[in-house]
């Protein structure tokens, strides 16, 4: 398969840093040496198993790369948005002031989002780990173009001033689809400089579920992914020229109405499930920073341990963990197992023989009657 926009160098946990802007094309260039942030998270959003460099049937973030170069800050998140409007909401602290908690007053963009995750007059809205104050916002969505060839991204943004108000708005549409066997990538082109590609092709990173897992298995990272450009005069609207020498960056999976925060989050929670609701989110709550900064250098992370899950009725699932097996009502059958090597007596010869006691008798009606209304696998 040709590809329109030739890919970026892949780079290794530890690679070198190289001069000059990184092209934005979605792929994970090597300008931006060691990668910051790799999630531990398996995904509650569908792991996408398709190759095709617009449509996903998933959402995960597999870790985050950030540099500044060219008077821009670009980030990269290796992994996948889903086709379905489902968005990555990007709150960014490269200057004093901004918002710890998202304050309800803020700028009216991608449908009300930041009112949405913000105070509603209770008191409440999306909280950050102590430490960071996001003065800016992205968020970045797909779907459909129409002609089943690809997707067509949207890219909205916001200042989020320390007392609230400030500019937002539109920042523009891209999109990328497969025509005639050729992978295309158009960033999006808008008023404000912001360009935004995606590149869904990623099937790797972490599998689907609410476990501990590892964003990139045997040290092999996502390369590909949504890549991110922001001039640094967005940040600076009091025209200061800012040192940007302390940029947190805190990345996350939510529906596609702002109202559902998944579990991928970079950094990533460790094993849990989706968050839910955002204006009850308090990251500080949760173990570890989620954020990550330019500069920082992620440690390698260990692959959830899977197997194949067999069932009762003859069904079985490969690629499952032990834990999200036993919680599915099935028998896992141990690390790296596959459907062929499931067991599960082939019959029994004395169905009413609950007990294996070689009769039937009342402690066998006493188990079926405990076990009555349970639903089977």
């Amino acid at each position: 398969m040709k590809t329109f926009i030739a890919a970026g160098c892949s780079a290794l946990l530890g690679g070198t840093a190289v001069a000059g802007p990184p092209a934005v094309d979605g792929t994970r260039d090597a300008v931006y040496g060691p990668v910051a942030s790799l999630q531990n998270n398996s995904t509650g959003f569908g792991d996408n198993t398709s190759d095709h460099v617009g449509y996903a049937f998933g959402s995960e973030l597999d870790g985050g790369s950030a540099v500044i170069a060219g008077g821009s800050l670009f980030i990269h998140l290796g992994g996948n948005i889903e086709s379905n409007h489902n968005k990555i909401e990007l709150f960014i602290d490269a200057r004093a002031g901004g918002q710890n908690s998202i304050l309800g007053i803020n700028p009216d963009v991608s449908f009300s989002a930041l009112q949405r995750m913000g105070d509603d007059g209770t008191g409440n809205g999306l909280t950050f780990d102590d430490g960071i104050e996001p003065d800016l916002y992205l968020s970045i969505t797909c779907g459909d173009n129409d002609t089943d060839s690809g997707i067509v991204s949207y890219i909205d943004y916001a200042e989020l001033r320390t007392y609230g108000d400030g500019v937002g708005d539109y920042a523009g549409s891209g999109s990328s689809y497969n025509l005639e066997g050729v992978d295309y990538i158009e960033p999006s082109v808008g008023d404000y400089g912001i360009r935004v590609a995606i590149n869904n092709s990623n099937i790797g990173g972490v599998i689907g579920g609410d476990g501990e897992d590892c964003g990139a298995p045997d040290e092999v990272i996502v390369d590909t992914g949504i890549e991110i450009e922001i001039p640094l005069v967005l940040f600076d609207w009091d025209h200061e020229g800012l040192p940007f020498d302390d940029v947190k960056i805190c990345a996350f999976v939510n529906a596609a109405d702002h109202a559902y925060v998944s579990n991928q989050i970079l950094n990533g929670l460790g094993g849990t499930v989706n968050l839910g609701e955002p204006r009850l989110v308090n990251f500080a709550n949760i173990d570890g920073p989620q954020y990550f900064s330019i500069g920082d250098e992620t440690k390698s992370c260990i692959p959830a341990i899977t197997g194949a899950c067999c069932f009762a009725n003859g069904e079985c699932w490969e690629s499952v963990t032990a834990e999200h097996c036993d919680a599915s009502r099935g028998l896992w059958i141990g690390e790296d197992s596959i459907c062929e090597e499931c067991d599960l007596g082939g019959g029994n010869d004395c169905p009413t023989d609950i007990d294996d006691s070689g009769t039937t008798g009342v402690d066998d009606l006493l188990l079926l009657i405990g076990n009555f209304g349970n639903v089977c696998p």
